[in-house]
């Protein structure tokens, strides 16, 4: 029997387990055989994790690069009791091998890792009750304990409904397990909603000052360091090649017998020794650049730290602030991700990556220049640590960008702790909280206040986390209009709109507040607007164009006898500016009726030239879109042979119409005739 469990492409046959039946090793008590059972391998196919390990590695199995505790199953919480331990243990083989969902599809490892971190909260309970079993919870006082154990955790509701539904997916199991459950299934939304009253809140997007400091600033790190990325490179290798050197001789003396008092125990003490052996300190290599000026203040190794440190965060946020990425996408980024392309004459700086939404595919995203230069320097500075990698078997670590050596000791490993790193950016070069900071985040996170309120303190750093990069492009772009959100749905690879105008959302709310309303020019609009519907009523009046509409019509017979309404311009613009008399215009006409009109033309403009409520003007300017109009409706109706009763007359209509404008204008035309097909009857 194979695992139940989403497997990543193309994964080797030899790191795959078979089933053994756990459960009659239980029953018979045959621990030294229940402990040796074989749960996990490597990539290379070694033995990795044992039915008696406290941590059970599964990493080989999952599809993303980072190697931490999402790809592992960690008991380590519940050791103190025996029974518990078993349990739970059995209950994840049974995930694995048996049932861990109620659909057909398998579903990943890091699924089930967020189940038994769900699940732990209840097994904390009755460890710390003294229960040694989940069935425990038949008993209605201790189900209902528990319901208060979580309710003083104050947890939100999507946490709770996550326990519950862990709950549930031992029900599914309790056949195998042999376990009497007798509590009937629960309904984790429901069951957590009377719990609690914290509603799932949304990932804060940054306020834009805020935003523009902490970017400015990974910006300004990536151009200084970018044209010393090769020496950056070199410092980190004669750092490392002077450590070896010192390991080595270390390394002889121990093997020769000449230092009995080190052994593996002693790794401090080793590693005082080998400082002692290595043929440079490292503050003098560190002083040969010293003369450069961005590092002139390197004097240490933990200057040096601290230094590649920032630098690598700062190439992270330029590569996850202007693309919107995922942090799992972001994570799996390689040397060759930045390409450019040209469309229709335009230049697109563009990232190449791996989506696991929805299925595992390489796909691309839009992004902004600087993540050129952000790449290229993270991928020079980690030249001889990916070089490592692919020495030591670590192919798969050795195709991405993001590594980090933890000691010197240790080969380079992947980096799993952005948000300890951005948190650190943050309070490092970000500036503190202000009032109009908060007031700003309440706005633009509408869904999120409760967040708002508990992490957000005035005086005190902006909580930087991954996934606030994506929020907050969306929110910038709805903001200033950099783009729609048909858009955004593409770059950020949603299935449905909706998802991405709630990335989006507040954006409107925050532009609105952005808006300043100039009175002076706002009273200049209406006043122009105001004239310049005067003029057009003037000059209808005051002149001798021809004009066709029926109240056009009626103007040109009041020229020789002109009413005091329309008697000069000052009266005129004075009726304007009351609302007495009112214009608007379309392409096949004006209108004088104001909120009077009948609206007819909108079904049909024919109905404009004699209208009934007597309102329209039509003007030499639309006397001309009308012969147009007639122009291409009688040669439609010429080329179609077949058209319907419904299409002949709504076109027909609007031609006899156009025949009668032009005529009112002398514009020449020929009359159109439609074809007429005689049938005789007998």
């Amino acid at each position: 029997m194979l695992p139940l469990i989403q497997l990543p492409k193309r994964t080797p046959q030899k790191i795959l387990i078979d089933f053994i039946d756990i459960i009659e090793l239980r029953n018979k008590k045959d621990w030294e055989k229940l402990n040796e059972v074989l749960i996990s391998k490597s990539i290379e196919g070694e033995n990795k994790s044992y039915f008696k390990s406290q941590v059970w590695d599964m990493s080989a199995y999952t599809s993303k690069i980072q190697i931490n505790k999402k790809s592992k199953f960690d008991f380590s919480f519940i050791k103190d009791s025996k029974d518990l331990t078993l349990e739970i243990k059995t209950i994840v083989y049974g995930w694995i091998y048996q049932k861990n969902s109620t659909r057909s599809r398998h579903i990943r490892i890091q699924t089930l890792v967020n189940r038994l971190c769900a699940l732990k909260k209840v097994y904390i309970f009755l460890l710390n009750n003294n229960h040694k079993s989940i069935s425990a919870l038949n008993d209605k006082k201790t189900s209902q304990a528990l319901d208060s154990f979580l309710l003083n955790k104050k947890l939100a509701q999507r946490t709770l409904e996550h326990v519950y539904a862990g709950i549930n997916s031992i029900f599914r199991l309790k056949n195998w397990l042999q376990i009497e459950l007798t509590l009937s299934t629960l309904k984790p939304y429901e069951h957590a909603v009377k719990l609690s009253k914290k509603t799932p809140q949304q990932t804060l997007a940054i306020p834009e000052r805020i935003a523009d400091e902490l970017y400015s600033k990974a910006i300004d790190l990536v151009e200084t360091y970018y044209p010393y990325r090769h020496k950056l490179a070199d410092i980190e290798k004669e750092l490392q090649d002077n450590y070896l050197k010192g390991k080595s001789v270390v390394d002889f003396n121990i093997k020769s017998g000449k230092w009995n008092f080190l052994n593996e125990s002693t790794t401090q003490c080793k590693a005082r020794e080998v400082n002692k052996a290595s043929p440079q300190k490292s503050s003098e290599i560190l002083s040969r650049y010293s003369s450069e000026t961005p590092f002139k203040n390197l004097k240490t190794a933990f200057n040096w730290k601290k230094l590649y440190g920032r630098i690598t965060t700062a190439c992270y946020i330029c590569c996850g602030a202007f693309s919107g990425m995922r942090d799992s996408e972001l994570s799996v980024l390689k040397p060759n991700s930045y390409f450019c392309d040209e469309i229709d004459g335009h230049i697109f700086h563009l990232l190449q990556s791996r989506t696991f939404k929805l299925g595992e595919k390489d796909t691309t995203w839009v992004t902004a220049p600087i993540t050129e230069k952000a790449l290229e320097l993270m991928t020079c500075f980690t030249k001889h640590w990916r070089a490592e990698l692919i020495e030591a078997n670590s192919e798969k670590e050795s195709n991405y960008l993001w590594l980090n050596r933890t000691a010197r000791s240790k080969p380079p490993v992947v980096i799993a702790t952005w948000p300890d790193r951005l948190q650190l950016f943050s309070e490092t070069y970000g500036t503190k909280i202000t009032k109009e900071d908060l007031a700003e985040a309440f706005r633009s996170n509408p869904y999120a206040h409760d967040k708002v309120k508990a992490i957000c303190i005035v005086g005190k750093s902006w909580p930087l986390k991954p996934h606030q990069f994506r929020r907050s492009l969306a929110l910038y772009t709805t903001r200033h209009r950099i783009g729609t959100n048909v858009a955004l749905k593409q770059q950020y690879k949603h299935t449905y709109l909706q998802m991405t105008n709630w990335y989006s959302v507040g954006g409107i709310s925050s532009r609105l507040h952005d808006l300043r309303i100039d009175s002076d020019f706002q009273h200049l609009l209406e006043k122009t607007q105001l004239e310049e519907t005067a003029n057009k009523f003037f000059n209808m009046i005051h002149s001798d164009a021809p004009l066709s509409g029926s109240h056009g019509k009626a103007i040109m017979q009041m020229r020789e006898d002109t009413p005091y309404i329309y008697s000069s311009w000052d009266v005129i613009y004075d009726a304007v500016k009351k609302g007495t008399l009112t214009l608007h215009g379309t392409m096949h006409s004006y209108c004088k009726n104001g909120y009077d009109c009948d609206m007819d033309g909108v079904i049909n403009p024919a109905f404009c030239v004699d209208c009934k409520s007597g309102g329209s003007i039509i003007d030499e300017a639309q006397a001309k879109n009308w012969q147009k109009k007639h122009s291409q409706l009688t040669s439609y109706l010429k080329t179609q042979g077949d058209i319907s009763p419904s299409i002949y007359a709504h076109c027909i209509t609007q031609i006899r119409a156009a025949e009668s404008v032009m005529e009112d204008f002398n514009i020449f035309y020929e009359q159109y005739k439609h074809p007429i097909e005689v049938t005789q009857y007998e």
